[in-house]
C-alpha cells in the first residue's frame, strides 16, 4: 500500500513538472531597442541555481549583474543569517554579448560570471528603462563598499576595544537594519535579479510581490509561462544534469 502511494505521488510531481515546463517563445523587437534578459544556470550554486540580469543598450553591448553572499559562509547562510552581499558587474562588446546568447558561456573575472547558464527570458525596453535598472545596483555597491571599508579597519585594528566595536558595527550590518542584505530565503541572486528587472516590469514586479518559489528554476519557469510578452530562449546545448535540474525544480 505504502509502495503504491509513492508511486502515485511520484507520478503527480511528474505530472506537475511537465505542466511547468517552458518552450522555447520567439518574440521580435525594433533593433534600436535595449533588451532585458532574465536569465538562470540551472547548476549554478552547486546545484541550487543561479540568476542574473543582463541588459544590452542599443550598441548591443551588454551589462551584467550578478548578486552573491559575501559575509557569511555558505553554511552559515543556510542556516538563516543574513549579511553584506556582492553585487558583481561585468561588460561585454556587443560581439561577447552576441556569443554568450548562442552558447551560455560566460566569461567575466568575477564572481558567478564566469560560468555557464542555460535559460533566459527576455523582452525590449528603452534607453531609458536601461538606465533605471542599472541605477537599481546602486544600494547594493554602497553597502558593500561600507563593508568593505570597515572590514578593512577591523583588520588593521590593533587596539582591542576598538576592534571589538568593529566587530559588533560589522555585525550590525549584516542584520540589515540600514541596507540590503543577502539572505538565501529571502533576498538571495534570484530575487535580486528580479528586483532589478521588476524596476521596469509591472508583470515581473506583480510576480515577485505575490509568488515565491524556492529555487531560481522554479521561479524562472513559473514567471514564464505567465509572462506572455516576454521571450524564452536555451543558451547554447544544456547536459544531461542540467536538463534534469530544469525539469525537476518546480519550488
Amino acid at each position: 500500500m505504502r509502495k503504491k502511494v509513492i508511486l502515485i505521488l511520484l507520478v503527480m510531481y511528474a505530472v506537475l513538472c511537465l505542466s511547468m515546463r517552458l518552450s522555447v517563445r520567439d518574440m521580435s523587437y525594433p533593433e534600436e531597442d535595449c533588451m532585458l534578459y532574465y536569465i538562470v544556470n540551472a547548476d549554478g550554486m552547486r546545484g541550487l541555481g543561479h540568476s542574473i540580469v543582463m541588459v544590452v543598450d542599443e550598441k548591443g553591448c551588454g551589462t551584467v549583474f550578478s548578486y552573491n553572499g559575501m559575509q557569511r559562509s555558505l553554511w552559515e547562510s543556510l542556516l538563516g543569517r543574513s549579511g553584506i552581499g556582492k553585487m558583481s558587474i561585468g561588460t561585454m562588446t556587443a560581439d561577447e554579448t552576441d556569443a554568450f546568447l548562442q552558447s551560455g558561456d560566460l566569461h567575466i573575472d568575477q564572481d558567478q560570471l564566469t560560468d555557464n547558464y542555460d535559460v533566459a527570458l527576455y523582452r525590449s525596453i528603452t534607453a531609458k528603462e536601461y538606465r533605471v535598472v542599472v541605477e537599481q545596483a546602486a544600494p547594493y555597491l554602497a553597502a558593500e563598499q561600507q563593508f568593505t571599508d570597515l572590514y578593512a579597519k577591523w583588520v588593521m585594528e590593533e587596539n582591542t576595544d576598538k576592534k571589538a566595536e568593529y566587530k559588533q558595527a560589522l555585525e550590525r550590518m549584516g542584520q540589515g537594519d540600514d541596507q540590503p542584505v543577502y539572505q538565501i530565503y529571502k533576498n538571495n541572486c534570484d530575487h535580486v535579479a528580479r528586483l532589478l528587472a521588476s524596476s521596469v516590469d509591472s508583470e515581473l514586479r506583480d510576480y515577485t510581490d505575490h509568488t515565491w518559489r524556492m529555487t531560481p528554476n522554479g521561479n524562472v519557469k513559473a514567471f514564464g509561462r505567465k509572462a506572455e510578452n516576454w521571450g524564452m530562449m536555451t543558451l547554447g546545448e544544456q547536459s544531461l544534469s542540467e536538463r534534469i535540474l530544469m525539469f525537476f525544480m518546480i519550488f
